[in-house]
């Protein structure tokens, strides 16, 4: 960690973020710990390979589902079986 004089300075540029961060200093905290723990909560964006993973992992369990899925629709030869004779005439 640099030294603090080399640290770049934080500018806040909301007044309802520099009230806030003025009320949450009056307890003794420095601004740097207030604005190091918020930081830590907000999550960190997917890099390209967490979305590219997510990605095939969705596509795997979309593919699993219907793969295990039972077939609802009769295939064409079930559904000439069921409405034609052995001589092609509608039964």
């Amino acid at each position: 960690m640099k030294p603090r004089r080399q640290q770049a300075p934080i500018t806040i540029r909301s007044d309802r973020a520099a009230k806030r961060l003025a009320l949450l200093t009056r307890t003794g905290r420095s601004q740097a710990e207030i604005i190091e723990e918020a930081l830590e909560k907000v999550p960190l964006p997917p890099t390209d390979d967490q979305e590219r993973q997510a990605f095939l992992d969705e596509i795997d369990e979309i593919t699993l589902r219907a793969a295990g899925r039972p077939r609802k629709w009769k295939s064409l030869a079930e559904f000439d079986e069921a409405t034609y004779d052995e001589r092609g005439l509608l039964k």
